[in-house]
C-alpha cells in the first residue's frame, strides 16, 4: 500500500507516474474502474442523446440489466427508454447541462440543470408556458463502457415552486 507521505513526494516531484500508479492502488483500479476519459465520454454521449431526444442510442449507453435506484421509473433499459420518452412529452424542449462531474473508479457523479418550458401539464400543474430549470445529482456506475445502475437528487419542489410563481 502507499502511503500518503509516498503519494506527497511524488506529487512535489512531479512523478506524475507515480502518483497515478499510488491513486491507481489506493482506488483499487483495475477492479471495475473505468477510465476517466472513457467516463466522460460516455456521460456526454447521454447528454447528447437527451439533447437530441434520441432514444436510439439508450442501447449503447445503458445495459439491459441498468438498475434505477431513484424510484421513479423501473430498472431496465425498456424501462429507461419508455421514462425518457415520457420526459419528452412532458417538456419537449428539455436541455440538459453538465455542471460538474466527477470520476472515480466506477462511478461517475455529475451534477446538472435541465431546462424546459411548460407546455404540458407537469405534477398536475396546468401548463404555464414559462420556461424553468431544475437540478440533479446523478451517480451512475459503469460496467463494461455503460451504465449499469443510477442514483439521483431531483429536487422537484423547486420545479413545482416555479410553475406556481
Amino acid at each position: 500500500m502507499t502511503t500518503r507521505r509516498e503519494v506527497m513526494v511524488a506529487a512535489g516531484l512531479g512523478g506524475a507516474t507515480l502518483l497515478a500508479a499510488a491513486r491507481r492502488e489506493a482506488f483499487g483500479a483495475g477492479d471495475g474502474a473505468t477510465d476517466p476519459a472513457a467516463a466522460r465520454a460516455l456521460l456526454d454521449r447521454y447528454v447528447a442523446a437527451v439533447n437530441a431526444h434520441d432514444t436510439s442510442v439508450f442501447a449503447e449507453i445503458f445495459t439491459q440489466s441498468y438498475i434505477q435506484h431513484s424510484g421513479r421509473s423501473p430498472s431496465g433499459l425498456a424501462a429507461q427508454v419508455e421514462n425518457f420518452r415520457r420526459i419528452i412529452a412532458s417538456m419537449p424542449d428539455v436541455r440538459m447541462t453538465v455542471d460538474d462531474r466527477i470520476v472515480e473508479g466506477d462511478k461517475i457523479v455529475a451534477r446538472t440543470t435541465y431546462s424546459a418550458t411548460h407546455t404540458q401539464p407537469l405534477r398536475g400543474i396546468a401548463p404555464t408556458g414559462k420556461a424553468f430549470t431544475f437540478r440533479t445529482i446523478d451517480i451512475w456506475r459503469i460496467e463494461n463502457g455503460k451504465f449499469a445502475e443510477h442514483w439521483d437528487l431531483t429536487d422537484a419542489a423547486e420545479v413545482i415552486g416555479k410553475l406556481r410563481d
